[in-house]
């Protein structure tokens, strides 16, 4: 009789009241994602860029190629680059948090008396054959571009890159 007139008691509901916060806000935590890896990745120019008209009220200011190879590497090839000669360089910072994959591309114009290229070529060979969340950008001009991508052998994809 004692122990169910607990029960009854302001003590109890705010006991009560608080073990039931501290369980929702519990549930509320995020979930780790896991640790920031960054890789930089050189890129290959190349002269000849496919030609990148932007759609019927889009402005464009490229397009992004990202094939996966038999060995699981993926090749992502950047055309539409303005400004660069072939005495420049064209490198992406990749960062790896858990499946969401950030791609930061950083340009080196070059000479100016140099052969212009249109396009660069990338190799990464460090992604698991998962689906990962990849935000591509640009942030000089304003660039980017986002997709899903399965890491698995004979996969490709294109996506227009949007100012």
């Amino acid at each position: 009789m004692i122990l169910t007139g607990f029960f009854q008691t302001v003590e109890f509901f705010v006991i009560a009241a608080l073990a039931a916060a501290a369980i929702v806000a519990y549930m509320c935590m995020p979930r780790t994602r896991g640790e920031a890896v960054t890789h930089t990745v050189g890129g290959e120019l190349l002269e000849d860029g496919e030609a990148t008209e932007p759609a019927d009220g889009e402005e464009s200011s490229g397009l992004l190629t990202a094939e996966v190879r038999d060995d699981g590497a993926v090749v992502l090839t950047r055309s539409g680059i303005r400004g660069i000669t072939a005495s420049g360089a064209v490198s992406l910072a990749v960062t790896v948090i858990g499946f969401d994959v950030h791609i930061e591309e950083r340009r080196m114009r070059g000479f100016s008396n140099d052969t212009a290229v249109g396009s660069a070529r990338f190799v990464l060979d460090f992604l698991a054959p998962e689906w990962y969340h990849i935000r591509y950008s640009y942030s000089d001009e304003g660039e980017f571009c986002s997709f899903q991508l399965h890491v698995k052998p004979g996969i490709r994809m294109k996506r227009r890159i949007k100012r």
